[in-house]
């Protein structure tokens, strides 16, 4: 892409051939970009149209015809004075009080049949293009008419009490906006030349295609506010207003990343299959007539090289995979290695459908080509064989290795979790521990969390995990306004989990399937699980990062194993903790050798993920997290139950066991789950 240097934004633009469909920065305007200016910068991912771009520094505006009007880069939101259209760039008046944006600087301030200032509009015209009785200019209109909700007779949007023009028509009590009384009702489309297109207010007839000819949005025939669209009864042509009428896509295409020819535009109904994405078409490709190459108008100008949030390298787009069994990485659907494609170069199996790599939530919209690969940043420093370096902490490290004693209550300061008879490294000068895997945990990673990388913190302040949504001290995962503890940031797909034979994928909530968790039977509200393709089950992330193994020498000398429902002979299971029943198929912590059993939830509690210390909650001024090791267990403040968890929140001499206890308003505030 080409890069230019302009004074519309803050960072360099490109030049860009691609089809898309966003919100211009410039002029605000929402709708088809057919080329224009892109941003590359990761998460900026700004567009401009070309002719927002080269907007000129001053103009003579007839608006306003007194001054000329200066062009207004960055000056934050103002409104225009025209149809009050809030926008960041336009034209303002440095003498007077007087603003109007780009779309309103561009067009004429009137109908080609009206004078063409505001200062001579004429107060009455008799337009029986758009309506039978004259139609009388009014000036901030506030009378009976804009008592409720007023739409324009034209275009059906709304009308704002404070529109600077509108013209009435006082016979029948409908209004008018002043740039809709010369919208011409019969007009031809350079993509269908043939006949003229007759301007249809509340839809398409019943007999015409329900979809654009061109871009194939749905028109919505039933409700009041149904979509305006021009319509040719000769040929059964609709095309919608909206997009395609205003903003047509170009006749032609030349764009050398996606074909060595140009490419035409077929403006008809048509079955095809897309050579660059490989999927389905029905209406309105471009066409190369020497090759026979086919291709949506959304995938002309595919970027070349980018990352996405599956994959933890770079993949590049190829115009054919060529043969082997591939499948997506994204959607894990069959990928024809005929079409194109992107593929990774560092992993040969590895491919990501056209479509589903370039999608929102998955892409993160920067395209790489020319882009050298960033230097991956090491978590240590090698002292020698038995020590490092950590960023993290001042002191050197020491490796200890498997096997070795430690108790309970030192925990990672990472991932906040027991050590167990895992290698881990400590320092001699002060109680910092973390498992040898924490350690070697990577500055950057992709997470199908967001579309941005994320990057490793180590402050130990809380936070709650955008995943679990579990409060957690230690290490964190931080991207934009994710955040991510180290237990759910390690989750990657295909997930294996030992309590279920197939593999599962990350999934945002879906209101068909629920989002009912297999191991804890809670319906949880706008949080995603991990799904099984092949079955129901699924796993919320709480579930599925729970430790397979815990010490608690408060009930048993030796370790617990989590259990996921493995019914016993007798089908009678007590808590040692809570001394009540314990449901057989339920997931529990239990004891090989001596049998001892305890739900999760009085093994693993909202202070769990906590390093012991001082920590701040909503309306508590100040709390401990303290571990509940005591001979007699306190009682909880709220609940006035004896506190069973392995660790609690002492507050001013107060003990409570769980968050919901601290603050009952926490559960129903963030509508977390539903037993």
């Amino acid at each position: 892409m080409e890069k230019v240097e302009l004074p519309v934004h803050e960072h360099p633009l490109f030049v860009f051939d691609r089809v898309c469909m966003d919100t211009c920065k410039g002029c605000g305007v929402y709708g088809y970009f057919y080329g224009g200016y892109i941003c590359n910068e990761l998460g900026c991912n700004t567009l401009f149209h070309k002719e927002c771009v080269e907007s000129v520094p001053e103009i003579n505006h007839p608006s306003h015809p007194e001054h000329p009007l200066k062009l207004s880069l960055d000056c934050g939101q103002f409104c225009c004075s025209v149809c009050i259209h809030r926008s960041e760039v336009g034209y303002y008046c440095s003498i007077c009080d007087f603003n109007v944006h780009l779309v309103c600087a561009r067009r004429s301030p009137s109908p080609s049949s009206i004078s063409s200032t505001f200062s001579s509009l004429p107060t009455t015209t008799d337009n029986s293009k758009v309506h039978q009785h004259p139609l009388l200019l009014s000036e901030k209109v506030k009378t009976f008419l804009l008592k409720g909700e007023r739409n324009c007779e034209v275009c059906n949007a709304d009308i704002n009490i404070n529109e600077q023009k509108l013209y009435e028509c006082r016979f029948c009590n409908v209004l008018f906006h002043w740039e809709c009384v010369g919208l011409i009702p019969d007009v031809y489309h350079s993509l269908h030349p043939k006949h003229p297109l007759k301007f249809f207010r509340y839809g398409a007839p019943e007999y015409a295609d329900e979809d654009c000819l061109l871009c194939g949005k749905k028109f919505d025939r039933r409700s009041y506010n149904c979509d305006q669209v021009y319509h040719c009864d000769v040929c059964n042509v609709t095309i919608c207003k909206e997009f395609c009428m205003a903003n047509p896509p170009p006749v032609s295409v030349v764009s050398p990343t996606t074909h060595e020819h140009k490419l035409h535009l077929v403006p008809r109904l048509v079955n095809f299959t897309c050579n660059a994405c490989g999927t389905k078409g029905d209406r309105s490709p471009y066409l190369c007539l020497q090759c026979n190459f086919m291709i949506h108008r959304a995938c002309i100008d595919l970027p070349c090289v980018i990352n996405i949030n599956r994959h933890n390298h770079r993949i590049s787009y190829t115009r054919q995979l060529g043969h082997g069994n591939w499948t997506c990485g994204v959607c894990r659907k069959k990928v024809d290695g005929f079409y194109g494609a992107y593929s990774c170069s560092k992993c040969p199996s590895y491919a990501v459908h056209a479509r589903c790599a370039t999608r929102n939530g998955v892409w993160e919209k920067v395209e790489l080509e020319g882009t050298p690969e960033e230097e991956e940043i090491e978590p240590f420093e090698v002292v020698d064989e038995n020590q490092i370096k950590h960023f993290s902490h001042d002191h050197n490290l020491r490796l200890n290795k498997a096997g070795k004693s430690i108790h309970e209550s030192k925990l990672c300061e990472a991932c906040v979790s027991q050590i167990n008879d895992e290698s881990f490294y400590d320092c001699e000068r002060c109680d910092f521990i973390l498992h040898e895997t924490c350690a070697s945990l990577p500055r950057k990673i992709r997470n199908v969390s967001d579309n941005t990388p994320f990057t490793l913190q180590t402050d130990t302040y809380r936070r709650r995990c955008f995943a679990c949504y579990q409060y957690f001290t230690g290490f964190k995962y931080k991207s934009g306004r994710i955040t991510l503890d180290v237990r759910c940031s390690s989750i990657t797909e295909p997930f294996l989990h030992e309590s279920h034979p197939h593999p599962l994928y990350y999934e945002v909530f879906s209101s068909k399937r629920g989002n009912k968790c297999s191991a804890c039977d809670r319906t949880h509200v706008f949080i995603s699980t991990l799904w099984c393709d092949e079955c129901e089950f699924q796993l919320d992330f709480g579930c599925a990062t729970l430790p397979r193994k815990v010490m608690n020498q408060r009930y048993d000398d030796h370790p617990l194993y989590l259990s996921y429902g493995e019914t016993k002979e007798d089908g009678q299971l007590w808590c040692e903790a809570c001394e009540t029943k314990i449901n057989p198929k339920e997931w529990s912590y239990e004891c090989n050798l001596c049998g001892i059993t305890l739900h999760v939830s009085c093994v693993v509690g909202d202070f769990s993920y906590h390093i012991p210390g001082h920590i701040s909650l909503d309306d508590i001024s100040e709390g401990v997290v303290v571990a509940n090791t005591s001979i007699c267990r306190p009682h909880c403040f709220r609940c006035s139950s004896r506190c069973k968890l392995p660790y609690i929140l002492q507050v001013d001499g107060h003990y409570f066991c769980s968050i919901i206890c601290v603050n009952p308003r926490e559960y129903w505030n963030n509508n977390l789950y539903i037993n």
